[in-house]
């Protein structure tokens, strides 16, 4: 049987209670972008779909993979934030800064970016109706 010996403490259960809405926000600031490409293609349907279907590589830890793989979930598309490292610091305690503190950053950076998305296709937006 395996065990896992996690050491809690009260700084750590506020960096769950912290990271829960934060991993939230990197979801929806990936999907408000992807949507948003419909302002000019009229269909966003596929995109947004490619996007979600590399948050299955997500589900599993990422050191599984090679190196292109993880700096695709960790930097460009960075699901890997919305799980695998919150993860890594509760089970392990290690890094906070970066596991704890970039989740914040990116979900900040990727809501910031669905934002910008969203407002440029409302500038532009053309009527699709009779």
């Amino acid at each position: 049987m395996i065990s896992i010996n996690i050491e809690w403490s009260f700084l750590k259960v506020l960096h769950i209670i912290t990271v829960i809405p934060f991993a939230t926000l990197i979801y929806t600031g990936i999907k408000t972008a992807t949507v948003s490409i419909a302002f000019w293609t009229k269909r966003s349907g596929n995109i947004t779909y490619m996007f979600y279907m590399v948050n299955d590589f997500a589900k599993y830890p990422i050191t599984i993979y090679n190196n292109i793989v993880r700096n695709i979930i960790t930097y460009i598309i960075p699901f890997a934030f919305t799980a695998f490292y919150p993860a890594y610091y509760i089970l392990s305690g290690e890094n906070p800064l970066f596991n704890i503190g970039m989740t914040v950053l990116i979900a900040i950076v990727m809501m910031v970016v669905g934002v910008i998305v969203w407002n440029r296709g409302i500038r532009s937006y053309e009527s699709a109706g009779s």
